[in-house]
């Protein structure tokens, strides 16, 4: 696995922004828990509303429970559908509606279009990493006291590995709320089209999509013969092929 030069998902979401705000605008940094902003998960937004579910974003985490790598990539969110926002109408139910300014919708007809599967198949391609597709959501059943960023919501959780010709190959699954069985019929990126538009379907349904390369933390020793990768480099060679849908 290649080493990245920062050792936390805030320092290369610092780093990384420099870039990002040259080739998407002025870039915001919000972290998942900012009580903890030294060890928590990282969004750089090019917005600075809050909240920002509507926006596509990047996203900086910890590629594992014991924090010896760092996944960074491209994140969005399908919000509750229009259908449901006569029932919930509070301020925070509101936010929750997907509307027409939502970066899902984009994303889904580019799905369509086949643009998502060319930029994919390029970023696989050209980076020569291994990148990952992470597919999660369950249902709402209270807008007042739904939390998208709890990690303790009842949810699904797929991961694929991207092929460099298009192929998703099945990592593993984590299936708690039992919703998300069409990515069990999900095997190429074109498939992405026909499984996000069933579930544009689900009223009730909240949906994320990440698409992740994982990085090692670099130790205080390089090994001899290893050059890390520079923020600079992780943004050429990855996360710049996702900056069209970072708005």
């Amino acid at each position: 696995m290649n080493l990245c030069e920062k050792k936390t998902p805030r320092r290369l979401c610092e780093a990384v922004e420099e870039f990002a705000s040259r080739a998407c605008g002025k870039m915001a940094r919000r972290p998942f828990n900012r009580f903890v902003p030294v060890v928590t998960s990282w969004w750089l937004v090019p917005s600075p509303e809050l909240p920002f579910y509507r926006h596509g974003k990047y996203y900086f985490d910890w590629g594992d429970k014991e924090q010896k790598t760092i996944a960074c990539g491209f994140y969005l969110e399908k919000g509750l559908a229009p259908e449901v926002a006569a029932v919930y109408n509070s301020k925070k139910g509101r936010s929750l509606i997907l509307s027409g300014n939502w970066m899902w919708n984009d994303f889904v007809a580019k799905c369509g279009s086949g643009e998502v599967a060319a930029v994919l198949k390029e970023a696989v391609g050209q980076s020569g990493l291994e990148i990952e597709l992470h597919a999660s959501g369950g249902y709402v059943d209270d807008p007042d006291l739904f939390d998208p960023y709890n990690d303790k919501v009842k949810k699904d959780h797929f991961i694929f590995k991207i092929g460099v010709d298009g192929t998703l190959e099945y990592c593993s699954a984590k299936r708690d709320a039992m919703v998300l069985k069409i990515f069990n019929k999900v095997k190429k990126v074109e498939d992405l089209a026909m499984a996000l538009n069933q579930l544009n379907e689900d009223h009730f349904l909240w949906f994320n999509i990440f698409i992740a390369a994982k990085f090692g933390v670099c130790p205080e020793e390089v090994p001899a013969g290893v050059e890390p990768w520079s923020s600079e480099k992780i943004w050429n060679n990855f996360l710049k092929y996702f900056s069209v849908w970072v708005k």
